[in-house]
Order: structure tokens, then C-alpha cells, then sequence
């Protein structure tokens, strides 16, 4: 069996799913605004997700005739118990963590300098990036650049 046959395998499932969704959200989208679904402003959104659809069930199936549904899962499955023991996988992880961290709970309650340092902090130190001291400059010359451009020049609101 090709050793890509078992990715594409998954990631067509997963892109299936995907455009599902966004199927069923433009189509929400269209009858919220009301109107003809021809003109709505979801019609692009379905569109695109109606040919991200045809693609992964494409691929989809060309993965299924390489190497079998049941091969193509066995393969994945031995690969990703190798990948999650890896060290690789656990920073990959560690780093999804924090950065939902700072999505989902630091950002929508501090302010933005704050929330943004303490990811930029955190970050750094749990990566080994620099040393403390070179990790606080770069963390206040970025945010404060960021604060200082869009904030003080542009006026554009932070989150």
C-alpha cells in the first residue's frame, strides 16, 4: 500500500465533514437573511463547500481503490499510535493548548495587551525560546508595537 493512501484516506473524511458543515451553515446563513438562496450571502460559502465536497469524496474514493477502507484505517491508526508517543506531537499539542488557552479565555476577558503577553510569555518560556529577560523585551517591543500601531495610529479597536 502507497504510504500517503491512509492520509488521504482520513483527510477526505475529514474535508467530507468540513463541507457538510459549511453547507448547512451558508444554507442557515441565507434563510436568516431571508430572500432568494440564489442572492443570499451565503451562496459562495455553499458553493465552495459543495466543490470541497466533490473533491474529498474524489479523493475519497481513489484512496479507497489504492488500498481498501479497512487497510487504509489500519494504517492510519498504527501511524498515529506511533505519532502521539512522539515528542513532536506532545509540543504540537502543548502549543494547541495554550493557543486555546489564549483563544477562548485569556483573550475574550483582558485586555489585549495583557492576554497577548501572558500567551507571548507562556509561549516562549515553554519552548525554551530565549533567555527570561529577552523573552519579556521581545514580548513588550511586539505588543507594544502592535498596541501602538493599530490602537494609537490606525484606531482600530483590539479585542
Amino acid at each position: 500500500m502507497d504510504k500517503k493512501t491512509h492520509f488521504d484516506f482520513v483527510t477526505s473524511i475529514g474535508l467530507m465533514i468540513l463541507s457538510l458543515v459549511m453547507i448547512v451553515d451558508s444554507y442557515r446563513m441565507g434563510v436568516d437573511v431571508g430572500g432568494a438562496l440564489y442572492a443570499s450571502p451565503g451562496m459562495l460559502p455553499m458553493v465552495l463547500a459543495l466543490l470541497l465536497l466533490l473533491t474529498s469524496a474524489m479523493l475519497l474514493k481513489r484512496s479507497i481503490r489504492n488500498g481498501g477502507a479497512r487497510q487504509n484505517l489500519a494504517g492510519f491508526v498504527a501511524w498515529f499510535d506511533i505519532f502521539r508517543k512522539s515528542r513532536m506531537a506532545r509540543e504540537m499539542m502543548v502549543g494547541a493548548l495554550i493557543l486555546a488557552l489564549y483563544t477562548f479565555v485569556l483573550a475574550p476577558r483582558l485586555p489585549f495587551w495583557m492576554s497577548t503577553s501572558m500567551f507571548m510569555i507562556l509561549l516562549m518560556a515553554i519552548l525554551k525560546a530565549t533567555s527570561l529577560v529577552k523573552n519579556l523585551m521581545i514580548t513588550a517591543l511586539v505588543v507594544g508595537s502592535i498596541y501602538g500601531v493599530f490602537q494609537m495610529v490606525f484606531h482600530v479597536p483590539l479585542p
